[in-house]
């Protein structure tokens, strides 16, 4: 018992058991050899064993189990870490040889802000009413009950959407949302309703 307690602190608990386990199996097939009547497959069998398990044999077959064990270790730290740090680049393939494939992993995130961005240019559009359009040296607009002049910000939402009122014509007004806009993509124009007529008395289109 304690040559094996010696064994198991020297070597790992693995090695020691698959050690164990290959002594057992060759002192059955020793066992087996005396009991059973020989024959010349048996001995030739035999002959085999003898030939497999040698001490040399042993010790790397418990070498062996430990390698495994210590990258089977290794792979399941890795998988369990994000998976960014351990994914590698994807590469194209294509008839001049292979280039890396740039992955930029805040695409998606920025595909659903600019979706909001969006989303709350057309709510604005859809719920603010020009009701009139006030001409002379400044042109005033009156939208949704409040006044207002080019360069003037209209919230919505309690503040939550900011809009900048970027120009105003007799019968339209443009605004874009104050922060946010990409090359426009935010513009919005809103139209004078049909029977609205203009402060000076001249009917829109």
């Amino acid at each position: 018992m304690q040559f094996v307690q010696q064994l198991i602190q020297k070597y790992d608990p693995a090695t020691v058991f698959v050690s164990a386990a290959t002594v057992v199996v060759c002192v059955e097939l020793a066992v087996m050899r005396v009991f059973v009547p020989a024959s010349a497959s048996a001995m030739s069998e035999a002959s085999l064993v003898a030939q497999i398990c040698t001490t040399e044999n042993i010790e790397q077959s418990a070498q062996d189990v430990q390698d495994w064990s210590v990258s089977a270790n290794s792979a399941t730290k890795k998988f369990l870490q994000d998976p960014a740090g351990w994914q590698e680049e994807l590469v194209e393939m294509h008839a001049f040889g292979s280039a890396p494939v740039i992955v930029e992993h805040e695409l998606i995130a920025q595909d659903a802000s600019r979706a909001q961005f969006i989303a709350a240019a057309n709510y604005a559009a859809d719920n603010l009413s020009l009701q009139s359009v006030m001409t002379g040296r400044i042109t005033l607009a009156n939208i949704n009950g409040n006044i207002y002049r080019e360069g003037d910000t209209i919230a919505m939402r309690g503040g939550e959407i900011l809009l900048d009122l970027i120009e105003l014509g007799t019968t339209f007004a443009v605004f874009q949302l104050a922060e946010g806009d990409e090359n426009g993509d935010t513009t919005r124009t809103i139209y004078l309703a049909s029977e609205t007529t203009l402060a000076h008395g001249n009917r829109t289109p």
